[in-house]
């Protein structure tokens, strides 16, 4: 009996298993064994530790999300992936400001400034990120035949328009190697 148990235990143990990376020590990492699209891993966090780390359900259908937040004091950065044109959060009231490029791709930004105040709104401006707080919305490309990813970066507190395209600008694959 001792020796069937010691042979399952090794054949257990030796066997491929699709959740490698689950417990490994790096939360993208192990959320990402578990989706189809691609997570992206902000190397830019302007010094700001890691506060949050989630992986959500959808309310719009689709797979889990992610949330991340980075934070010290009153400043804010939350970087937010879905599967791509997928609606997982709404970010709230705000005016779209010119689109920018963000890694060769095109992101929309905004600022919260109340859209429905027209004589400020007309107003609003990169400038106001600082202030009010703002995010873009991009896409960024599958890695490893996984799908692509809708990516919100929103920023709070202090955090000015040109801090916040610096962290989107850095986002990188979290993953070095395809998933078994």
């Amino acid at each position: 009996m001792r020796k069937i148990l010691i042979g399952l235990l090794i054949l257990i143990s030796s066997s491929p298993i699709s959740a490698f990376a689950m417990g490994s020590g790096d939360p993208y990492l192990d959320a990402q064994t578990g989706l189809t699209y691609s997570l992206y891993k902000p190397v830019n966090t302007l010094n700001l530790p890691q506060t949050k780390f989630q992986l959500l359900p959808c309310g719009g259908g689709g797979e889990e999300w992610v949330y991340t937040r980075f934070s010290k004091a009153k400043k804010k950065i939350e970087v937010m992936q879905t599967m791509k044109n997928t609606r997982c959060s709404d970010p709230g009231l705000s005016v779209k400001l010119p689109s920018v490029k963000i890694n060769g791709v095109t992101a929309t930004s905004f600022v919260y400034c109340d859209p429905t105040n027209s004589a400020s709104a007309k107003k609003c401006s990169s400038k106001d990120v600082s202030r009010l707080g703002g995010y873009l919305l991009f896409k960024l490309p599958g890695y490893y035949g996984m799908k692509a990813t809708s990516i919100q970066v929103q920023a709070t507190g202090g955090i000015t328009y040109s801090q916040l395209l610096s962290v989107a600008r850095a986002l990188t694959p979290a993953s070095t190697k395809p998933s078994n």
